[in-house]
C-alpha cells in the first residue's frame, strides 16, 4: 500500500489557503486503500471562525460514505510570523491535535501519524499523535 503523495502536489492545494497573503497549509490524509482527502486553510478574523487543514481534511473524511480507515496525514506549511521561515517544519496546532485525539477515540484507531514538512521541503518529522499531545506517555489508554 503507497502511503506517499506528491509533496509539491501538497503545496498547491495549501496555495489555495485564504486568505491569499496568510498561512499557507495543506495537508492530506492517507487511507489505507491508497485514497486520500486533502485540504487547506481557511482564515478568519476569529480562531473559531477558521479551517485549518487538517480539520477541512476530516470534513471531507466524514462526507465519503465508505469512510476507509486512514493511516497517517502529511502537513506541509508556510508560516508567516516572526521568526519564522520557510525552513520551519508545520506542525497541526493544539486544536486540531485535539479533534483528532476525539477522532482515533471515536473510530477506534490505536495511534494516528503526522507526518510534518517544511515549506521548503527540506526538513520533515513524524510524530503519532500521542507524541503531539502527551509527549509519548499513554495518557487515553
Amino acid at each position: 500500500m503507497d502511503t506517499n503523495f506528491d509533496l509539491n502536489k501538497l503545496k498547491e492545494i495549501a496555495e489555495k489557503s485564504y486568505p491569499e497573503d496568510k498561512h499557507k497549509i495543506g495537508a492530506v490524509l492517507i487511507c489505507e486503500n491508497s485514497k486520500y482527502f486533502s485540504g487547506f486553510t481557511i482564515r478568519r478574523s476569529t480562531v473559531l471562525g477558521s479551517t485549518c487543514a487538517e480539520r477541512m481534511v476530516l470534513d471531507n473524511w466524514y462526507q465519503d460514505s465508505a469512510r476507509p480507515k486512514p493511516i497517517k496525514i502529511i502537513l506541509v506549511g508556510k508560516i508567516l510570523r516572526p521568526n519564522f521561515n520557510e525552513t520551519h517544519i508545520c506542525y497541526p496546532c493544539g486544536m486540531c491535535r485535539e479533534l483528532y485525539h476525539q477522532f482515533i477515540q471515536i473510530n477506534k484507531i490505536e495511534d494516528f501519524t503526522f507526518e510534518c514538512h517544511s515549506w521548503d521541503l527540506k526538513n520533515n518529522d513524524t510524530k503519532t499523535l500521542k507524541e503531539l499531545l502527551y509527549y509519548g506517555k499513554p495518557f487515553y489508554e
